[in-house]
């Protein structure tokens, strides 16, 4: 069985935050330093990466509310809240890509490139962020027999849904699937391909194009092996149909790139 990293809530809150600013820097001043490498200006990258940053904090917060309707009806001060919680990465993935693209064409910078130059830092991000959700015992997975099986602490948010779920007592935690190691491994891989394909000289656009389809992709399967937050409002194949779109539309971008015709 996988062991726990985490004694106390003091500790996992503390950590958890402590990842979060660790990703975001390694995606700001990461993602900076390598656009500069790769020659873009610094004004307009700084101005590029500002306007990403803001814009992948709304849309992960306006997609947390979507899912999460009932919550923020009846706390409606969360919508405000700018703490480390209420966030849902897909939907900063996605607003961050529109105004990106926007920001793009107002300075008059190659997208297809500026994103290929984002893409290893992005992965990066999640990783960092992934360490944290672990060690914060949250995006926990469901029940599993299999050896790596995380035991998160007594009365942890896993073993807090056991006991709802009537699997647990009060002394006992079962084993659950490390959904956020998965996800920090696939972070991890996805974002050595897109830096392996930058290396490669391809053409620009195919490093990000790879990086949220095969991203997304584990999403699609993660999701099945993650157990849902309780205040979780959606439909169960919203998600499914999410990541779907993504990986459909990003792979005609790829087949379009590859032939030159965006």
């Amino acid at each position: 069985m996988f062991p726990t990293l985490f004694k106390a809530y003091g500790l996992s809150l503390s950590s958890y935050a402590f990842f979060l600013a660790l990703a975001a820097a390694i995606g700001i001043f990461g993602g900076y330093s390598f656009a500069v490498k790769r020659g873009f200006g610094k004004r307009s990258t700084k101005i590029a990466l500002a306007a990403v940053s803001v814009s992948a904090l709304v849309g992960a917060r306006l997609l947390h509310m979507l899912i999460n309707w009932s919550f923020y009806v009846a706390h409606p001060w969360r919508i405000w809240a700018m703490d480390t919680v209420g966030f849902s990465l897909f939907g900063g993935i996605v607003l961050a890509t529109l105004v990106g693209i926007a920001v793009c064409r107002k300075l008059k910078l190659n997208a297809w490139k500026l994103g290929d130059t984002f893409a290893p830092f992005i992965g990066l991000g999640i990783a960092a962020m992934r360490v944290g959700c672990f060690l914060n015992g949250c995006c926990f997975g469901r029940e599993t027999d299999l050896p790596w099986g995380a035991i998160f602490p007594v009365l942890s948010p896993a073993h807090r849904y056991q006991l709802s779920q009537s699997t647990a007592d009060m002394f006992t935690v079962h084993p659950v699937h490390p959904t956020e190691l998965y996800e920090l491994a696939a972070a991890l891989i996805c974002s050595a391909i897109s830096f392996a394909i930058i290396k490669r000289k391809l053409p620009d656009g195919l490093a990000i194009l790879v990086f949220l389809i095969l991203f997304s992709s584990f999403r699609w399967l993660n999701y099945h092996l993650r157990v849902s937050p309780a205040t979780f409002d959606a439909p169960s194949w919203l998600y499914p149909v999410f990541y779907f779109a993504i990986i459909f539309c990003c792979s005609i971008l790829t087949i379009l790139r590859l032939r030159k015709k965006v």
